[in-house]
């Protein structure tokens, strides 16, 4: 029993993480490489329930639970590649 919790715990942690990748962003004057976009990645992570950064990610077209997210790369320089 104690096995079918912990594994279930495991499932659910690994689930639910955000996977961001560098490939999937560009930033606007190609500079930044894959360090650069993790730190940033990891501090919008964290701060993407500011009010500023929701705010910001509405006015730039930004909808659903990833809006705070996307606003605050945004202001960080990167931008979303088209999903094609």
């Amino acid at each position: 029993m104690i096995r079918i919790g912990l594994v279930f715990i495991f499932v659910l942690s690994v689930g639910c993480s955000e996977d961001r990748k560098f490939e999937d962003f560009t930033h606007e004057d190609g500079s930044k490489g894959t360090q650069e976009f993790r730190a940033d990645s990891q501090m919008c992570t964290k701060e993407k329930d500011k009010f500023s950064n929701k705010i910001q990610g509405r006015e730039l077209g930004f909808e659903g639970e990833h809006t705070g997210y996307l606003g605050c790369m945004k202001m960080k320089g990167w931008s979303q590649k088209s999903v094609s």
